[in-house]
């Protein structure tokens, strides 16, 4: 060889010797001069001579002492492995293996390590073809499942890299090793480092493309589903590096497109490929949808029939493209999503539809599980797996349209438990996944899986008592059988939220449809007073659902609300709304009256162009059935009715006498009292109204509800009783509303008939008189106020002289009450009684009573509380006295010149003598 002219032996073979000289500087100077010597030479056949003397002594020095020797050796095998044949890899792979394979590996110098796995690389890039010929690679298998684990990222990568280049070296003779490879570097999709992560996740695509393919399957043996091939890719997907996912995105691509099981590949990795589609990146998005539109394709192809014989040729994608009905909704959605989507106005292509039908069905049931998943972090990602999921489920239901009705059950169930989440993004996004369920299905599909009516088909049924014994005086209102009747309160909540944005989006509704969905929704088992949540949420879903009807002309505003009658005989679907909006008004929670009254208002405006004016159009028919008349819906009346009440006023007695007619102090009568003070406030205002009650009904009022709840009965329940009934008394005696027919019917005593009408006013007379008098010294001073203020109006009555001594007596003893208001309302009520006196407006028998010997003795009480402290008192009693003088004024005088000297002050006593 030339070699001996340019390079004397006795040099090569010294420097070789020094290389194992046991003196650390001669073995770094021998490594020096090799090296210089190496890189001097010029001719490749010198090269080749120089490496092959040189391979194993370097091969030595990887044993070294010192990390530089031994990683400037493996520097140096890098660079001299071209100049070699296949051969030397029997000497190289051995020491690589045996510095490398072992667990802990014998390489303890991360750079050392590096260099070693790039001494593989040189290998793979310098005899690719002779790796599995030769039976090399059981080497590489044994070093990569070691190194990948390595703790030092470059190491990783390194590996990585390594893996590529067997890959390509070897292609299909990876299989024999890939899974064994792919396995020891899955967890090398979750490190901390983007850059691994994207090396990982490329290297890991070609072992699982060359061989590795049973590790996607890994869900069939791993208990912890976290730890799967597909939680991981999952977690690559919604990596918070965009790299990371477009390179996931890519490897993913490859399987679905590449391999040979391809198809099955679509059900597992789909997910990804529509998670992407909401991506933040436009670049990632693009991508998806080129992915989307290849996976069509193929789809098309797969599918392609293009045969001539019809009886054996099935309907192809080009027999739908070309015949089927392509109506498509109209996609701008109520609410706006969160993630910057694909715009769903333009609609996937057919393949990409039906290919996304086919595999949806394997992981449509994982998808619905992240949505309520507890553990719903994701390592290295701006995104959990929360909301991951709902977002793959968007972009899913985008693509099977129509299909999605086989999930719809576990879809609604799934959504039910996020649509109250603290998560604002996650509700959201529910609320615009349920949208465009309803964009893309007809009410007929979701209205049965909320609404099911009973066995029989009976959808009203009314609430029976289960014990006939024990009343219960509540608001009865007909029942729908629905979901809501078995139902917990939070779920009914979640389903009345879910039907709102359901029929946000709805597209088309027909009148049956709207009829089961008012049933539904006006049902007692929705209008649960005692749950404000559920109640602002059905306010909520009424909302959304009168401006449906009003939109496909289910209700119509009126021309006239005060006209009587109705268009047709069948109930109008806007009273029922109406009436529950009424109903709701009774609830304890200021947001629910609020909401409700404001969904009223609208409805009253749509429909009537005022905000009153379905209080008249509906008046009638909301009283119609005096037994279920809740107590909000009769108030509202009353206040809102105008004219209706004139002309319904013996209806709404009516609802007043059937709720009141029996009340036992020993139940809870709560409801009962207020539509006493109900009653109580409608009589106050009977004079504004400009109503008139029948005479047979106060007759009614006075005999079932007055003076049964007017007497004293134990309790503090009998007691409220008590206050609103004489509170009552009081208001339709003060306004004159009785009229003296009652007391005095204008009958013929010659006949039966007419004897016993007379008894029966005088009866209810006595009835009338005993209730004010046994009031009058009532422990409570309030209802004491009232009794002694309705006293001028008692007197008047055609009662007894007897009577109405008793009642006087009665009354004169107030002026010694422990209240001093009530004892100037005495004097004050004293004074006026005198004054009817006077002027005449007693009936005879009740004049009677005022003897000069009863006027003296009250006057004398009078005289005596003319000198009380309190002016108010005097001067009240002054007034009274004034009032007496006019009666009987020589009684007066003689008195209050006998009692003169014995008053503290003499000013009022003077004004009565002179």
């Amino acid at each position: 060889y030339s070699f001996c002219t340019l390079l004397e032996m006795e040099t090569v073979r010294h420097d070789i010797n020094c290389l194992q000289d046991a003196r650390i500087d001669i073995r770094w100077k021998g490594l020096q001069r090799v090296q210089k010597n190496f890189d001097g030479l010029e001719d490749e056949e010198e090269k080749t001579v120089y490496a092959s003397e040189l391979i194993k002594p370097l091969l030595k020095m990887f044993d070294d002492k010192r990390d530089r020797h031994r990683e400037n050796a493996a520097i140096m095998v890098k660079d001299i492995l071209k100049c070699l044949q296949y051969e030397c890899m029997e000497w190289v792979l051995p020491v690589v293996v045996a510095r490398l394979a072992n667990e802990p590996a014998v390489e303890q110098a991360e750079p050392v390590r590096l260099e070693l796995v790039e001494v593989l690389v040189s290998c793979l890039q310098a005899f690719p073809h002779d790796i599995a010929k030769r039976g090399f690679l059981d080497y590489f298998a044994a070093v990569l499942k070691v190194c990948v684990k390595d703790a030092d990222p470059d190491m990783k990568i390194a590996c990585c890299d390594c893996i590529t280049h067997l890959c390509n070296a070897v292609r299909e003779n990876t299989k024999m090793v890939a899974i064994d490879i792919a396995k020891a570097m899955k967890p090398n999709l979750r490190v901390k480092q983007w850059k691994v992560r994207m090396a990982s996740i490329k290297a890991f695509g070609l072992l699982v493309k060359n061989g590795a393919t049973d590790i996607i399957y890994d869900f069939r043996d791993e208990p912890n589903a976290m730890l799967t091939t597909k939680a991981f890719l999952k977690a690559l997907a919604c990596d918070r590096s965009e790299s990371v996912r477009q390179a996931t995105l890519d490897v993913v691509a490859d399987w679905m497109m590449e391999t040979t099981d391809r198809i099955d590949m679509h059900r597992h990795f789909v997910p990804i490929v529509l998670l992407a589609m909401t991506d933040d990146i436009e670049p990632v998005r693009e991508k998806a949808r080129q992915i989307i539109l290849g996976l069509a394709a193929f789809y098309e192809m797969d599918n392609e029939d293009n045969s001539i014989n019809l009886e054996s040729r099935r309907v192809t994608l080009k027999d739908i493209q070309w015949y089927a009905d392509d109506n498509y909704p109209d996609m701008t959605m109520p609410i706006k999503s969160s993630f910057a989507g694909t715009d769903l106005s333009d609609r996937p292509p057919l393949g990409a539809r039906l290919v996304i039908a086919e595999c949806c069905r394997t992981f449509i049931p994982s998808v619905l599980e992240d949505i309520v998943a507890l553990e719903w972090t994701i390592s290295n990602s701006n995104v959990n797996r929360r909301t991951a999921a709902i977002r793959t489920l968007i972009m899913t239901l985008w693509f099977i349209e129509g299909n999605a009705l086989q999930y719809m059950q576990g879809i609604l169930d799934a959504l039910y438990k996020v649509l109250r989440d603290d998560d604002v993004h996650i509700k959201n996004e529910a609320y615009f996944c349920l949208a465009l369920l309803g964009k893309l299905h007809n009410p007929g599909n979701y209205i049965p899986l909320l609404l099911t009516k009973s066995a029989a088909g009976d959808l009203e049924v009314r609430e029976q008592a289960a014990d006939q014994d024990e009343v219960e005086y509540r608001e009865i209102r007909r029942r729908t059988l629905t979901i809501f009747s078995t139902t917990a309160n939070t779920t009914k909540i979640n389903i009345l939220i879910a039907f709102k944005y359901l029929l946000m989006g709805s597209a088309e509704l027909t009148e049956e449809q709207a009829c089961v969905i008012t049933q539904a929704v006006t049902s007692s088992d929705v209008v649960d007073i005692e749950a404000p949540e559920q109640l602002l949420a059905l306010a909520s879903l009424i909302d959304v659902f009168q401006d449906l009807l009003l939109k496909f002309k289910l209700i119509k505003p009126y021309k006239d609300v005060a006209q009587e009658g109705y268009e047709t005989e069948e109930t109008p679907l806007d009273f029922y709304l109406f009436f529950t909006l009424l109903d709701m008004q009774t609830c304890v929670d200021v947001k629910v009256v609020a909401e409700s009254q404001k969904v009223l208002t609208k409805l009253n405006n749509i429909l009537s162009g005022t905000d009153i004016g379905l209080y008249m159009k509906h008046f009638l028919r909301s009283i119609e059935d005096i037994k279920n008349v809740p107590l909000p819906v009769l108030t509202m009346l009353i206040q809102h009715g105008g004219p209706m009440l004139q002309k319904y006023t013996t209806n709404i007695i009516d609802i007043f006498l059937s709720y009141l007619h029996n009340v036992r102090y020993d139940v809870d009568a709560r409801g009962q009292l207020k539509y006493l003070t109900t009653l109580n406030d409608f009589v106050l205002e009977l004079t504004k109204l400009d109503v008139v009650i029948p005479a047979k009904q106060i007759e009614q009022i006075l005999l079932v509800i007055i003076v049964p709840n007017g007497r004293w009965h134990v309790g503090g329940a009998a007691h409220l009783f008590r206050k609103a009934s004489l509170g009552c008394l009081s208001a339709l005696l003060v306004q004159n509303i009785v009229p003296n027919t009652l007391w005095e019917p204008e009958a013929d005593l010659d006949t039966e008939e007419g004897k016993k009408e007379a008894e029966e006013g005088k009866e209810l007379l006595t009835s009338v008189v005993d209730t004010w008098k046994n009031a009058l010294d009532s422990d409570d001073s309030e209802l004491r106020a009232v009794v002694v203020k309705m006293s001028p109006y008692t007197i008047r009555l055609p009662m007894r002289t007897q009577e109405a001594v008793e009642g006087m007596k009665e009354l004169m003893l107030r002026l010694d009450d422990s209240n001093d208001v009530v004892r100037i309302i005495t004097a004050n009520t004293l004074n006026v009684i005198f004054t009817d006196l006077l002027e005449g407006r007693l009936t005879k028998d009740a004049a009677q009573a005022f003897t000069t010997s009863r006027v003296s003795e009250w006057a004398s009480t009078l005289l005596l509380h003319m000198d009380d402290t309190n002016v108010e008192l005097k001067e009240a009693a002054c007034g009274c006295l004034q009032k007496v003088r006019e009666v009987n004024s020589e009684v007066v005088t003689n008195l209050a010149k006998q009692v003169r000297d014995k008053h503290m002050t003499t000013r009022y006593i003077d004004k009565l003598i002179g």
